[in-house]
């Protein structure tokens, strides 16, 4: 009989929540974020290269024209394009403040996009100015500090004895270098990948678990301003309540999460094909291997961590009475994932460090870390297995707690209790 309560508890809370709008809204709207940040930043850095074309003027007053290699880097060299940048040469000594003053007004008319200015005392300080249309361009800006370096390396080595097309072939000489990451499963692919991979389930689970406790906290809330409760906890027992409740908000949460992958997996498939229309070439993106164990001991610390920060948020819903109130309480749940998601950065640096195994087996922060981790390097067992008993013991704990606040709570209208009078409601038999 009491099983067949809370069958239909975790049925009305789960139905009542997947067939709202707003649930359909924000399943799809995650998906559709994770897709154009994967696609419009390609698109956007090909369509700035589009909009900023146009003519850089190089004002060199230097005695070995360094201005000359500059201009032809900006041109992509003896092949490129000799409308995108345009040489000055004033002779040394020569005032050049006519010729600067020509060029600013030839940037605020528009017929120039930028202008670069080189003396011999600006290139013995190390410092260029470069005045333009386009300097909040990271990426222009980028492409014209490269172009200098490379330039004042290539005189450099002229100077120095080598022959021009050495120098040339030297300054152009650029190494990369591509990571791949080793561990005990073998071969796991790209370490940059894997890094943005623990990122993203590292903030998928923070989201999904500050969402839908939170929905948690609001769902006793509004049971207990329209006191629905005094009639349901007549023929319920409070704690079927209060597990119902969590467990059929927590199957909204699990539903949207498995959404949220598989739409994203998707895009991941169709993101190259969609850029190739747009004349865009891609790196390819795969993501790293994910063995069952691995899996299930994720989907299983989402569990037991929702199952611990829903408890949590149950609590604040049964001891305050006004929407009010709950802002001001849950503050301290709330920030207990946030301080957990501002250590994310730290254990990327170091994911075998003394902080991130403490982190590990705290139950405020394993949710989080333990997945993170994962995903990151292997984990002995007994440390896996450690924070998952501990995590699951303090989720039966705040449990237990939660429905002793709950029984007496859900009833009570009026002032937020103090601790003291919390206590003895906990207490209470």
């Amino acid at each position: 009989m009491a099983q067949s309560k809370l069958d239909t508890i975790v049925a009305r809370e789960y139905l009542e929540r997947v067939r709202s709008k707003w649930f359909l809204i924000a399943t799809l709207l995650g998906p559709i974020l994770m897709g154009l940040l994967m696609i419009l930043p390609a698109i956007m850095a090909q369509r700035e290269r589009h909009l900023e074309s146009g003519v850089i003027r190089i004002i060199d007053s230097t005695p070995d024209s360094v201005g000359t290699v500059i201009a032809s880097m900006l041109r992509g060299g003896l092949m490129g394009d000799a409308s995108k940048a345009d040489y000055l040469h004033v002779p040394p000594g020569r005032d050049v403040t006519t010729s600067l003053a020509q060029a600013t007004q030839a940037v605020i008319s528009g017929r120039l996009l930028g202008y670069l200015e080189i003396d011999p005392a600006s290139m013995d300080q190390g410092k260029l100015h470069y005045a333009g249309r386009n300097t909040t361009s990271l990426l222009a800006m980028q492409q014209l500090e490269r172009s200098v370096n490379r330039a004042v390396l290539q005189k450099t080595l002229q100077r120095n004895g080598l022959d021009a097309d050495r120098s040339e072939s030297v300054a152009a000489m650029q190494v990369r270098v591509e990571t791949e990451r080793l561990s005990s499963r073998g071969r796991g692919g790209s370490g940059t990948i894997g890094v943005i991979f623990a990122i993203a389930i590292a903030m998928t689970l923070y989201l999904t678990i500050f969402i839908h406790g939170s929905a948690v906290m609001r769902g006793v809330l509004e049971e207990k301003q329209s006191r629905v409760a005094e009639v349901v906890l007549s023929s319920v027992r409070s704690d079927t309540l209060l597990l119902g409740k969590v467990v059929g908000i927590g199957g909204v949460g699990v539903t949207q999460l498995i959404t949220w992958v598989v739409i994203a997996t998707g895009m991941m498939y169709v993101r190259e094909p969609l850029l190739a229309r747009f004349g865009i070439q891609s790196a390819g993106f795969s993501l790293p291997e994910m063995n069952l164990t691995m899996g299930i001991v994720i989907v299983l610390t989402f569990l037991l961590g929702f199952l611990f920060y829903a408890a949590l948020f149950a609590m604040v819903g049964a001891v305050v009475s006004t929407e009010q109130d709950a802002q001001q309480a849950q503050m301290p749940v709330v920030l207990l994932l946030v301080l957990t998601i501002s250590t994310v950065q730290g254990i990327l640096t170091n994911p075998d460090g003394g902080m991130a195994r403490v982190l590990t087996i705290i139950p405020f922060s394993a949710p989080i870390i333990l997945p993170l981790r994962l995903s990151l390097t292997p984990l002995a067992d007994s440390e896996v297995v450690a924070s998952l008993v501990t995590l699951g013991l303090s989720a039966i704990g705040a449990t237990f707690v939660a429905s002793r606040l709950y029984r007496v709570g859900i009833l009570m209208y009026g002032k937020r209790p103090t601790l003291r009078e919390a206590w003895h409601w906990m207490r209470a038999r």
